[in-house]
């Protein structure tokens, strides 16, 4: 029994034997190891450099359009405050040329009880009176729509 035990054991190691690789072959396989993991890296590096050079191109299109957006948001916050310049001119003229109106009126009631020349001059004040708050309030007006059509 022992005869093909040991058969089988020296056949069993002489297939172990044959297996082992000489020196010589060892290092053609770190070689070849060696060549295709530097292949591998490289091709992964130029995999990475391209994903990288998309997301920077994803980053510059995304602050372009930051840019341009912010721009836009500019423009329109810019033309809202010019219309809100142009609102608030125009009502303030309204209330300047109003209260000149009520400023007039009282004067005007108060030559009621004046006669004659006294009268006629107390009316030609508040005439005037009128004629120059009118006037100051449309030049505060103009102005103030020219600083609202050169805004910027």
């Amino acid at each position: 029994m022992k005869s093909p035990l040991i058969s089988a054991t020296a056949a069993a190691l002489m297939m172990l034997a044959g297996c082992q690789e000489n020196p010589s072959e060892t290092a053609k396989d770190v070689t070849a190891a060696r060549e295709d993991a530097a292949e591998d890296v490289n091709e992964a590096r130029q995999d990475a450099n391209e994903v990288a050079a998309d997301a920077s191109e994803n980053v510059a299109d995304a602050q372009q359009d930051l840019a341009t957006a912010d721009s836009k948001a500019a423009q329109k916050l810019t033309k809202a405050e010019a219309e809100a310049m142009v609102k608030n001119a125009n009502a303030a003229f309204d209330v300047a040329q109003t209260a000149a109106k009520g400023s007039y009126d009282i004067a005007k009631a108060k030559c009621g009880a004046l006669s004659g020349v006294t009268k006629d001059a107390c009316v030609s004040s508040a005439d005037a009176r009128l004629a120059a708050n009118q006037a100051e309030a449309t030049a505060i007006r103009d102005a103030a729509l020219v600083n609202a059509e050169n805004h910027e």
